[in-house]
């Protein structure tokens, strides 16, 4: 099994009480719903609670998927 964090998509906003919504895409090979609560970037450690995914094959491959996740968080 291959899967990565697609960093192009990493996007990270904080509101005014300090929580952060983290979203990104992790690509994997293997077809079904895979995310990550915890995510390090930018020197902080983003760990919380998986709020919304969804996965669906990318266009014009036979094996290639995308999870598209979002994340609240405190960060470290």
């Amino acid at each position: 099994m291959v899967e990565f964090i697609d960093c192009t998509s990493l996007n990270i906003n904080f509101d005014v009480y300090g929580m952060a919504t983290v979203s990104y895409t992790l690509v994997s090979d293997e077809p079904g719903l895979k995310a990550y609560d915890t995510i390090s970037a930018g020197g902080r450690t983003f760990n919380g609670y998986i709020t919304g995914i969804s996965m669906n094959q990318i266009p014009g491959t036979s094996n290639w998927y995308e999870n598209h996740v979002t994340l609240i968080a405190t960060a470290t």
